[in-house]
């Protein structure tokens, strides 16, 4: 709004979005948040374009500054293990859900308990829980899709519904004497989430007790992705089983499979011949090892 206030649409050019990149860019602004206000932009330029307000969209060969690929943050089991020790009733639940399902925070703190199918492990993602109260996804969107449940997670939630509304929403704020209401974000972070990781510890494989990585909650839904893709799940059911809208999402994950690699050191090990270090270089003298002072 601040940039585009007083234009009007059949006055913007293509060269004119290219300014506005430009200058986000030197304003300091982050690419990601670049992305989703030119991609903001491009969407009311485009539903101008079909409603015949302008002829043409200035949204032709923009060049938009790279986004950095950010590596998951995941947890191992034994830290997940240790995060769910720590989480007060009744949240146990809600993360080990979260493990197995990956759902979004929005897709879990929204679920109702009729879309959970207890004879065939099933939940159906359809609501989700946004800033303006509980919404459905379109019916044509990859979000909305089914998600298979482990047994003992369907346990869980078994236990966490009784006496609870069957149908209704599943994980609500803990208020005694009236209704729960609906999660919000920033609370359950600030008051459940982050107390919970600060204090949970692990065993690592030295024996050795430490502090679980100081992550978000939505480092559960990678978490389940890692764990799936570790175990030989396909990136293509990953992909479904989560929701991404775009391939390149998921494959964020790809380095974790079992055979990432071993295409390449199969690849090495069928040569006829392998490059060896000269024997000379390998038994002559060694360079002496020195630290540099600081």
């Amino acid at each position: 709004m601040p940039y585009w206030a007083d234009w009007e649409m059949r006055a913007i050019g293509r060269i004119d979005i290219q300014a506005w990149i430009r200058k986000l860019v030197s304003e300091g602004k982050g690419a990601s948040a670049i992305r989703r206000s030119y991609n903001l932009v491009h969407s009311l330029m485009q539903a101008a374009l079909d409603e015949d307000i302008i002829a043409v969209s200035p949204f032709r060969r923009i060049g938009l500054p790279p986004e950095a690929v950010k590596p998951p943050e995941w947890f191992t089991v034994g830290q997940a293990q240790a995060i769910l020790d720590e989480l007060p009733y009744p949240w146990h639940a809600m993360a080990l859900l979260d493990f197995y399902t990956g759902l979004r925070w929005g897709e879990l703190s929204g679920l109702h308990g009729k879309r959970i199918d207890w004879l065939r492990s099933r939940l159906f993602v359809v609501e989700v829980n946004t800033k303006s109260g509980i919404k459905e996804y379109p019916k044509t969107a990859k979000r909305r899709r089914e998600v298979p449940l482990p047994g003992h997670v369907l346990d869980a939630l078994a236990r966490h519904m009784r006496g609870r509304d069957p149908d209704g929403v599943v994980f609500t704020t803990v208020t005694k004497g009236r209704l729960g209401r609906l999660l919000d974000d920033g609370n359950w972070r600030r008051q459940t989430w982050w107390p919970a990781v600060q204090a949970a510890q692990y065993v690592d494989a030295d024996g050795k007790r430490r502090s679980v990585p100081q992550y978000p909650p939505h480092s559960m839904r990678h978490t389940c992705a890692s764990w799936l893709v570790q175990q030989g799940v396909t990136l293509y059911e990953v992909q479904h089983l989560l929701g991404h809208e775009s391939y390149q999402t998921t494959q964020r994950y790809a380095h974790l499979a079992p055979d990432a690699h071993e295409a390449v050191l199969g690849a090495w090990t069928r040569l006829d011949s392998q490059l060896v270090v000269p024997a000379e270089a390998a038994t002559g003298p060694q360079p002496a090892l020195t630290v540099a002072r600081m």
